[in-house]
């Protein structure tokens, strides 16, 4: 059923009107599981977590809680209009790996580092849908059982190329294997070319997330370098007493806390390509074969 069609039903307006309260549970869940999980899942291999993930308050949700229950809420309508009447065991799982990806999301976004427990855990939803798509001969998602295997090669591989391309550029790490290991779960799922398609959402997300970021960033720096300025006596006296270097350094700190010259967070953007071919499953679809009709 059309979603405008389903929202002109009762069944339908009782959905969307549930999805909301429904996206506020589900936001606060995830803020507490987030700091219910052992702290060991947020550390790498081997690494001794801080003093803060054993505190058992790693994020507040006054502050984020409201925005973020909103979003989730939003991506629960969307989903619903999608996958709405006969679709219902599509919404479940869907539902869930937005829920999941949420969690990723802010995992990484905080902490730099993605659970393999929840990467598990969105590659077996994801392998269930899929199963579910093939089995039952609904192909929404895969055309054939070979899509699912080269969603999750082409998603992988994606990763591995980025990594590959940061290490010979930056001559570093440019991004954890978690994220190999998010975009091949999430390929099972998105399959083939969904998992194209999913890419370059995710990249560019990404694109207009690091332009926000250094604008401001510069704008930020600007400003503090006018501040410095005024206080001359200020400056002279740090200069005297040999505390210019660690002025410097506070400066470096606050750059690599951005962005600049550290890990790429990129976890978080693959989670929001993912979701948005989700709950805007049938316009990327339709925008694709528009563009691919122009060749």
């Amino acid at each position: 059923m059309q979603p405008l069609d389903y929202l002109n039903t009762t069944t339908g307006l009782i959905w969307i009107i549930a999805c909301i309260p429904l996206g506020f549970v589900m936001t606060a869940l995830g803020y507490l599981l987030i700091n219910r999980i052992p702290a060991k899942w947020l550390c790498d291999y081997g690494e001794t977590p801080s003093e803060e993930l054993t505190s058992g308050v790693r994020i507040k949700f006054i502050w984020t809680g409201i925005p973020v229950s909103l979003l989730m809420s939003a991506s629960l309508v969307l989903c619903r209009l999608q996958f709405n009447k006969g679709y219902d065991i599509y919404f479940g799982f869907l539902a869930l790996i937005i829920f999941v990806c949420f969690i990723i999301a802010i995992a990484d976004i905080k902490y730099q580092i993605i659970p393999d427990q929840f990467t598990i855990a969105l590659g077996v939803l994801a392998l269930g849908v899929s199963l579910y798509d093939i089995l039952r001969d609904y192909h929404i998602f895969h055309s054939a059982w070979w899509s699912l295997l080269a969603g999750a090669g082409i998603g992988a591989a994606a990763m591995l190329l980025i990594d590959f391309l940061g290490a010979i550029i930056y001559h570093k790490e440019g991004m954890g294997f978690g994220d190999v290991k998010l975009f091949l779960a999430l390929g099972i799922l998105t399959g083939f070319p969904g998992t194209i398609y999913t890419f370059i959402i995710s990249l560019i997300t990404a694109t207009v997330c690091f332009v926000i970021v250094i604008a401001a960033a510069k704008i930020f720096f600007r400003k503090k370098e006018e501040t410095d300025e005024t206080k001359p006596e200020k400056t002279e006296e740090k200069k005297e007493t040999g505390d210019e270097e660690e002025t410097d350094e506070e400066e470096n700190e606050a750059e690599e806390g951005i962005g600049f010259g550290s890990y790429l967070a990129f976890g978080p953007y693959i989670a929001i390509a993912a979701c948005a071919y989700i709950v805007l499953f049938d316009q990327i679809q339709y925008l694709a074969k528009l563009y691919l009709n122009l060749f």
